[in-house]
């Protein structure tokens, strides 16, 4: 026991001297992350867009974009990688990103967007920094049938040789597959197409659930509930695509500092331009 109390305080010394982080649960370092702000960040508000992709998030994104001008706030597109689920490392480099914009924000709100399975921000901001902000969740849904198509037509017409394959796809496919309809894919069973109990898949729960190895699981039960207790608890607004006008309606009334005329921006303007 002694021993092992020894261990600890000199894991915990390397780590104050070499400015990493040292955590309890494990006993270990993460190297590299735990730089010294030259400010806290002065941010009363914060809005963290967790994307999920093919349900209309490009056009949320135009749209915080153009209501940045409108609304005086940072609108930020944080680094899409293909890997958004996050091991402990990872979601403290995240935090890290945005405290670094934080601190340089001048005090103005600050919107980020990212595909990223869920990812309790909120809780690492708060272990990092004293400063008192507000820091939103928001996100939308599609008819998963719905998605899963879009995204079937979406990586043919952009492939892109060198990403990561989904958890549940072994091989590449041939440049012929490219033509490939989603009824042959279907026929002939190729795994893209297939879905299977207890595999995991890149589908929108883990969104909401989470980093857990469950959380990509498919018909897992633990995952589900756990997906809606985070929607209940910690998201602001989660819209589904093919209600948008009510999506629209509840972010701006619930989020009104980044999504303030965003009903007028989209209807008046955009729609009526087009």
């Amino acid at each position: 026991m002694v021993a092992k109390k020894w261990m600890v305080f000199l894991t915990i010394l390397v780590c104050s001297v070499l400015g990493w982080h040292y955590y309890s649960c494990s006993g270990s370092c993460v190297f590299g992350l735990s730089h010294h702000l030259d400010k806290p960040p002065n941010v009363k508000e914060v809005l963290f867009f967790f994307r999920v992709p093919k349900t209309g998030s490009e056009m949320t994104v135009l749209l915080l974009q153009w209501l940045q001008g409108i609304n005086s706030f940072h609108h930020i597109r944080l680094q899409n990688t293909v890997n958004r689920r996050l091991d402990t490392f990872e979601q403290v480099n995240l935090r890290e990103e945005i405290l670094g914009v934080l601190s340089a924000s001048e005090g103005l709100p600050v919107a980020f967007d990212r595909h990223v399975y869920f990812t309790d921000l909120k809780r690492l901001l708060y272990r990092r920094t004293s400063a008192v902000m507000k820091v939103n969740y928001f996100s939308s849904l599609r008819d998963p049938v719905d998605r899963i198509v879009s995204q079937f037509y979406y990586r043919r017409a952009t492939p892109r040789p060198n990403i990561k394959l989904p958890p549940h796809v072994s091989t590449r496919m041939p440049t012929s597959y490219r033509f490939q309809t989603m009824e042959e894919c279907l026929e002939a069973a190729e795994p893209e197409c297939s879905f299977v109990t207890g595999q995991h898949y890149d589908l929108q729960i883990p969104y909401f659930c989470g980093h857990d190895e469950h959380c990509t699981q498919l018909n897992n039960a633990r995952a589900l509930e756990q997906a809606k207790t985070n929607v209940e608890l910690h998201f602001r607004v989660v819209g589904v695509l093919e209600q948008l006008n009510c999506t629209l309606r509840a972010a701006e009334q619930r989020i009104g500092t980044f999504f303030g005329g965003v009903q007028q921006l989209y209807f008046k303007e955009l729609l009526e331009a087009s």
